[in-house]
C-alpha cells in the first residue's frame, strides 16, 4: 500500500507543479506585454500579418539576400575570371572589376558574393584593372 500512495503522491505533485508553472509563466508573459505596451489589437494584427501571403512573400525575398557565394578570381591576360569556390564552376568574366561585377549580377540570383584576399580580392581594386 505504501508504494501506491507514493505513486499517487508523485503524480499529484507533478500535476500540481505543472499547473502552477503554467500559471506563473502566463502571468509573467502578460506582465511583459503590459510593460512593452503591447495591446490585444497589436497581437491580432501581428497574427493576421503572419498568416497572410504578404508576410510569407517578404520572408521568401529576404531569404534570397542571405545566400552567400564564395568566389575565387583568376586573371589571365587582361581578363578576370570568377569561379564558384566550392565546385570551380565558371560564373563570369570581365575585362575590369566593373564589368566583372556587372556580369556576376546578370548571372547570379540576388546573393552576397564573397572573395577572400587569398582568392584574388585584390583583382577587384581599381589599380589592378
Amino acid at each position: 500500500m505504501d508504494m501506491t500512495e507514493l505513486i499517487i503522491a508523485t503524480l499529484l505533485g507533478i500535476l500540481i507543479g505543472w499547473q502552477a508553472s503554467k500559471r506563473v509563466h502566463l502571468q509573467g508573459f502578460r506582465e511583459l506585454l503590459r510593460a512593452l505596451k503591447v495591446t490585444e489589437e497589436d497581437l491580432l494584427r501581428a497574427m493576421i500579418k503572419i498568416q497572410s501571403a504578404e508576410w510569407q512573400l517578404e520572408e521568401a525575398e529576404g531569404a534570397k539576400d542571405h545566400t552567400v557565394v564564395d568566389v575565387k578570381l583568376e586573371q589571365q591576360g587582361t581578363e578576370i575570371f570568377a569561379y564558384r569556390k566550392s565546385d570551380n564552376q565558371f560564373l563570369a568574366q570581365g575585362s575590369n572589376a566593373d564589368s566583372l561585377i556587372a556580369r556576376l549580377n546578370e548571372n547570379l540570383t540576388p546573393c552576397k558574393v564573397v572573395v577572400a584576399q587569398e582568392d584574388g580580392a585584390d583583382l577587384l581594386q581599381k589599380s589592378h584593372t
